[in-house]
């Protein structure tokens, strides 16, 4: 009986107390998906990826505060990206982008800069498709 106790009375405190600890943790917020970017036309770009010009699309894939954001720009490039709170900062080798999270889950919005190579910087705002919406 004593061993029983040890071998899985200990470990099943010991995640009750996890659990418990972790319940004041918020989850970061969800941004997966597809998003329909808007920027301004005249925006300053000496060789825009995917055009600058018109409305850009990305594709966000996201574990917990890390995400990888795809830019449909006729080169799939890539940024990784942080979520902290509702701010999202993302680098790379392409550029970066700024940008404040907003709105509940279904109607989720992203205001911010978008700075690509050859690019003068350029305030955006995104809104996250549903799914079959994409390129309607």
């Amino acid at each position: 009986m004593a061993a029983y106790l040890l071998l899985v009375g200990v470990p099943v405190m010991g995640l009750l107390g996890i659990l418990e600890a972790g319940r004041g943790i918020p989850a970061p917020l969800s941004i997966g998906g597809e998003w329909a970017i808007e920027s301004d036309p005249t925006a300053n770009c000496a060789n825009p990826p995917g055009s600058l010009q018109r409305q850009l699309a990305w594709s966000i894939s996201q574990s917990g505060t890390e995400a990888l954001i795809t830019l449909h720009d006729g080169h799939a490039a890539t940024l990784e990206a942080t979520i902290d709170g509702s701010t999202l900062t993302a680098k790379s080798p392409s550029g970066t982008i700024a940008a404040t999270i907003a709105g509940k889950l279904g109607k989720r919005t992203m205001e911010g800069k978008i700075s690509l190579v050859g690019c003068a910087p350029v305030a955006f705002r995104a809104v996250r498709q549903t799914p079959g919406k994409r390129g309607e």
